[in-house]
């Protein structure tokens, strides 16, 4: 384990000790939820800031207009910003996956090659990695939450960078994980 993440763990356990159960607790519920239901998590928190102004400017609406009028004008609107902002983590996730698969092919190829790339090269790889990055980020979704899931339960229970607690609580949510929403996520 790297010497950051286990003075970040000590760093938390050390606030936890003065804090006591409380802290430790919303620790160990977070890491838990990001464990076990991770995947689902993130799908739900990406829309949940479009939800939430969409009814937020619903309440900014006249006040002479009917209530189920505004009603249904607040509901139009969260779903359309929990559309925009399934569309905005969508473009993220593929500009994130262009500029990292074009940059490390602009800083990695003087080292196999001895010269600069063509101008070509890391603009191909960009390309590439628009395409291929949200499916790589998707399948990696499980196992990456499920791993900050176990690091979070390890600082809550008090074993920060514990490769056994850590390990052993992300193996065990990517079990749950995959065994319990695989079947339904493979569909799609």
């Amino acid at each position: 384990m790297p010497q950051w993440a286990t003075d970040i763990g000590a760093e938390l356990v050390g606030r936890a000790d003065q804090t006591a159960v409380g802290f430790r607790g919303i620790l160990g519920l977070l890491g838990a939820g990001l464990t076990f239901l991770g995947a689902r998590l993130y799908k739900v928190t990406i829309l949940v800031p479009g939800i939430v102004l969409g009814l937020f400017i619903g309440t900014l609406l006249p006040t002479d207009i009917d209530a189920a009028i505004r009603a249904v004008i607040a509901v139009v609107l969260a779903g359309l910003g929990a559309l925009l902002c399934r569309f905005v983590e969508r473009a993220a996730i593929s500009v994130f996956g262009a500029v990292l698969t074009g940059g490390l092919t602009f800083t990695i190829w003087p080292v196999f090659q001895g010269e600069a790339a063509p101008w070509f090269v890391p603009a191909i790889a960009s390309a590439v990695g628009l395409l291929l990055f949200p499916k790589l980020f998707h399948a990696l979704l499980r196992p990456l939450t499920a791993l900050l899931g176990g690091m979070l339960v390890a600082i809550s229970v008090g074993y920060p960078g514990n490769p056994l607690v850590i390990g052993g609580v992300a193996a065990l949510g990517m079990i749950v994980q995959f065994s319990l929403h695989g079947k339904r996520d493979e569909k799609k």
